[in-house]
C-alpha cells in the first residue's frame, strides 16, 4: 500500500483488506516528517548562503589589504651582507632578488642566518694584532687574504675611520666579506658601505701595517705579506654613518 492507495472500495465503503486507521496515522505521520524536512532544508540553505557571505567578505578584505600593500610605497633596497646583494622588500614583506627570500624577513635580514659562513674562504685561527698594539685572544682569520687589495690614503678626523683605528698606508686584505678576488677593483666596496650605513651596521676590516723595526726596503709587488716578521694584521671594526665630512667613512682608499 502506497501512500496514494484508496483507502475506500467503489462503493466508498472503508475496505476490510487493509488497517484503515493505521494506514492513515502513517500518512500524516509522514506528512509531519515531510513539512519538518522542507524547513529544515530552507534553514540550511540559509545558513549556507550567509556562510559563503562571510567567506566572500573575508576573502574579499584580504584581498583589498594585499592590493594595498601592493601599492603602497616600497622602502629602499638594502643591502645583503650573506649574498653581496642588494634586495626589495615584498608585498609580505619578504625578501624578492635572492634565493629563498619568501623566508626572510626584509625589517631583519640576519635572522635564522649565518652570514658569517657565507662567502667567506678558508679559515684557520691565528693570533691577531689591535691596532692599540696589544695582541687579542686567538681570532679568526683567512689563510687565503693576506694579499691586499686596498690602501688608504687618506683619514679625515673625526671620522668613522679614524674612530675604528684606521691610519694613512695601511693595507686592505679583508673588508666584511670582500677580499682580493671578489672586490671588482673596489666596486663591491662601494656598493656595500651604503647598504650596511642604512643598517647602521658595523664592518669587520682587516689591515696590514709595516712593522716598525723592518727595514725592508723591497718593492711592495714582491714583498711577502704573509711575513709576519715584517708585517702585522690589525683588525677593525668600522661603523659607518653620516658625519661632519663627505660621506659616510671618513677615509680614502685605492685600488692596490
Amino acid at each position: 500500500m502506497g501512500l496514494d492507495t484508496p483507502l475506500v472500495d467503489a462503493d466508498g465503503y472503508p475496505r476490510g483488506d487493509i488497517d484503515v486507521y493505521r494506514a492513515r496515522s502513517q500518512r500524516n505521520r509522514f506528512r509531519h516528517l515531510q513539512t519538518d524536512h522542507k524547513e529544515i532544508k530552507v534553514k540550511i540553505e540559509g545558513l549556507l548562503d550567509e556562510l559563503a557571505k562571510k567567506k566572500d567578505a573575508t576573502k574579499e578584505k584580504a584581498q583589498i589589504e594585499e592590493n594595498n600593500l601592493r601599492l603602497a610605497p616600497k622602502p629602499k633596497p638594502k643591502f645583503d651582507a650573506a649574498t653581496g646583494k642588494w634586495v626589495v622588500k615584498n608585498w609580505d614583506g619578504s625578501v624578492a632578488g635572492v634565493n629563498g627570500g619568501e623566508q626572510i624577513s626584509f625589517n631583519d635580514l640576519t635572522q635564522n642566518r649565518d652570514i658569517s659562513a657565507i662567502t667567506e674562504p678558508s679559515r684557520t685561527t691565528v693570533p691577531v694584532a689591535l691596532v692599540d698594539g696589544s695582541t687579542s685572544d686567538t681570532r679568526t682569520t683567512s689563510t687565503t687574504s693576506r694579499r691586499p687589495f686596498a690602501k688608504v690614503d687618506g683619514v679625515t678626523h673625526p671620522s668613522p675611520a679614524a674612530d675604528a683605528g684606521m691610519k694613512v698606508n695601511d693595507l686592505i686584505i679583508r673588508f666584511g666579506p670582500l677580499h682580493a678576488d671578489n672586490n671588482d677593483r673596489l666596486r663591491a666596496v662601494a656598493t656595500l658601505v651604503p647598504g650596511v650605513a642604512e643598517v647602521n651596521g658595523k664592518i669587520q676590516i682587516s689591515v696590514l701595517r709595516r712593522r716598525q723595526q723592518s727595514t725592508s726596503t723591497s718593492e711592495d709587488n714582491n714583498i711577502d705579506y704573509n711575513d709576519e716578521t715584517q708585517w702585522e694584521e690589525a683588525v677593525l671594526i668600522l661603523h659607518p654613518r653620516p658625519f661632519d665630512g663627505r660621506g659616510v667613512l671618513g677615509c680614502h682608499i685605492v685600488p692596490f
